[in-house]
């Protein structure tokens, strides 16, 4: 039996807390709220590699959204427009 593995890493500091799942090569796609002046910073990233997302990091997701963008980095879904897959952000990850 093939042993199943996603790379995980997560911090959780003070009011701050950030789940990273897959892998961090290729093409960068950044997502949401990064204004270090918001009270709930809710931002993240995607990275894309021969046109699928193979890694997503979430900073201040709820439980579903951590869920979701953990099923992204696991299924890897193909991304042919990476400027779309910006403006939708979380919510393409919650559609998979």
């Amino acid at each position: 039996e093939e042993y199943d593995y996603l790379p995980y890493f997560y911090s959780r500091s003070f009011d701050l807390s950030w789940q990273f799942y897959g892998d961090n090569v290729g093409e960068t796609v950044l997502f949401g709220d990064n204004n270090p002046a918001s009270p709930k910073p809710n931002f993240g990233t995607y990275w894309i590699k021969d046109g699928k997302v193979i890694g997503a990091f979430l900073e201040g997701g709820s439980p579903d959204e951590n869920k979701a963008i953990a099923k992204v980095a696991r299924v890897k879904p193909a991304v042919e427009d990476v400027n779309q897959l910006a403006k939708e952000g979380i919510s393409f990850a919650s559609k998979i």
